[in-house]
């Protein structure tokens, strides 16, 4: 296919432009703006005289070129002109009419004798809570029965006859509980410390009296001095053990227990042959201040 202007020389055209039917300025001067962008320039004869070099040469200085700069900036924004919405004025004046009548009803006018306390009260502080000290018998049953069955019936058994194949000695009817080696530093130190090594433990509910390699595990962090006079004497004081006929004379308090404690402080366990050498059976502890 040839080319019809192989000069590439603007080709002119005489067609009107029509406009477009819009009231902008630009509408109403796109015709002649049309012509005056022309880049053909002719002679006074209507000769093509263009030159490259002239202005106006391709247009570079047409008219609607030197009126870029200013087509291209745009209309004000309207966002943010528009007028509040009449609900949201009547909505924040009910706000604030409600707030001001609030304020008005309940300030009793700022008086001191209203917002201050005109006698302040100092709130009593809770002291440290004390262990109980029962006294009786039947209340030191009680807490040692609880604290019985839960931890020492395991080994010794509800029924306190012990556990003869597994080298551990019935309480019912010991002569450690409440016969000839009973004592209550003795007993004391024992549920404390724990006890190792040989003991004899005579009980006519087991024909046996050795019972050698003996291991009761200590007590002391584990049980307090009124938890552990309770046990001893739930322990001396059931089954067929009697050794506290009179309930307001136990042989065994925490004041007991405690002043064993303070005596030995932090120590292994005992043994019988220790029990029976540094603690006779009429010894007591002197006694304690209690915590």
């Amino acid at each position: 296919m040839s080319d019809t202007n192989p000069t590439n020389a603007p080709v002119r055209t005489d067609a009107p432009v029509v406009p477009t039917g819009g009231d902008s300025v630009q509408d109403l001067h796109r015709a002649h703006m049309a012509q005056m962008n022309d880049p053909v320039m002719l002679t006074a004869d209507g000769v093509d005289d263009t030159a490259v070099d002239e202005p106006g040469a391709g247009g570079a200085d047409s008219v609607q070129s030197m009126h870029d700069v200013l087509m291209r900036e745009q209309a004000e924004p309207r966002d943010g002109f528009e007028p509040v919405p009449f609900w949201v004025a009547v909505v924040c004046g009910a706000l604030l009419m409600w707030g001001g009548f609030y304020v008005g009803s309940n300030s009793a006018d700022f008086r001191a004798d209203v917002f201050d306390e005109p006698n302040p009260v100092a709130t009593p502080v809770a002291g440290p809570v004390t262990d109980p000290d029962p006294q009786t018998v039947e209340e030191l049953k009680a807490i040692g029965g609880r604290k019985y069955n839960a931890i020492c019936a395991a080994c010794h058994l509800p029924e306190g006859v012990g556990k003869p194949a597994e080298n551990i000695p019935p309480l019912d009817g010991s002569n450690w509980v409440t016969g000839d080696q009973s004592s209550p530093a003795r007993l004391s130190r024992i549920v404390l410390y724990g006890l190792k090594g040989n003991i004899e433990v005579k009980s006519p509910q087991v024909p046996r009296t050795a019972w050698g390699a003996a291991a009761m595990p200590p007590h002391a962090d584990q049980l307090k001095d009124y938890e552990i006079a309770g046990v001893l004497t739930y322990v001396r004081n059931s089954w067929s053990n009697k050794a506290d006929p009179d309930d307001k004379k136990p042989a065994i308090t925490a004041a007991t227990v405690r002043a064993a404690r303070a005596k030995d402080g932090k120590r292994d366990s005992v043994t019988a042959a220790e029990l029976q050498e540094k603690f006779p059976k009429d010894y007591a502890d002197p006694p304690a201040p209690k915590k």
